[in-house]
């Protein structure tokens, strides 16, 4: 197994009970830089891999592929290996593109991801800026994904958001509590306020 461990965006009391459980009890864990490490170093013995900042495409995914098979290969042989990254690792991280190359290459290695404070909160508690109403989050590429909250017609808004081009759809209900609900693709008509639905565009 493969866990992907969020450490927060550099507070190490930002860092949740879960990840710090989870640094504790991987065999092995992987961080992109010395920023993690420092962060993961009081649970573990992080193992630095080089992720350089480059925009050669066809380097990167070389790079890609051979930390995904340094991270692949100690998953396999230690029963639980973790990455860990800065901020949240489902949220424009290192661990995104690495999770992409072992799905590729090495489909049967069971992959998990912890969340954990991203940069949207950060800014949100450091700019004394809270979040009231809608607003937009983007590196500058094409917008893949839209987020709804509060989804309380689930298939009123797929269907909008069909109209603008999008074509998978999940809903999910009280997120990571024990009603949790994750619903794929055929939308219903109703859901409950704690709601939000995922849509994205199909590569």
């Amino acid at each position: 197994m493969l866990i992907g461990i969020s450490l927060g965006p550099g507070d190490p009391e930002l860092l949740t009970f879960k990840a710090a459980a989870a640094l504790k009890s991987c065999t092995k864990v992987f961080v992109p830089g010395e920023m993690a490490a420092e962060l993961a170093r009081p649970y573990c013995l992080p193992q630095i891999l080089q992720f350089p900042m480059i925009e050669d495409k066809e380097e990167l995914e070389k790079i890609w592929k051979v930390n995904a098979e340094t991270v692949a290969t100690a998953a396999a042989a230690a029963g639980c290996a973790g990455f860990a990254c800065i901020g949240d690792v489902n949220t424009f991280s290192t661990f995104s593109h690495l999770e992409r190359v072992i799905r590729q290459n090495h489909p049967q290695i069971e992959i998990e991801t912890i969340p954990g404070v991203g940069v949207v909160p950060t800014l949100a508690s450091r700019f004394a800026a809270p979040l009231e109403g809608s607003f937009e989050v983007s590196d500058g590429s094409p917008v893949q994904m839209v987020i709804r909250i509060k989804a309380t017609r689930p298939k009123k808004l797929a269907d909008e958001l069909r109209a603008r081009g999008f074509d998978e759809f999940v809903l999910g209900t009280m997120l990571c509590t024990p009603e949790e609900r994750i619903i794929r693709d055929e939308m219903p008509e109703r859901s409950d306020y704690f709601s939000v639905l995922l849509a994205r565009r199909r590569r």
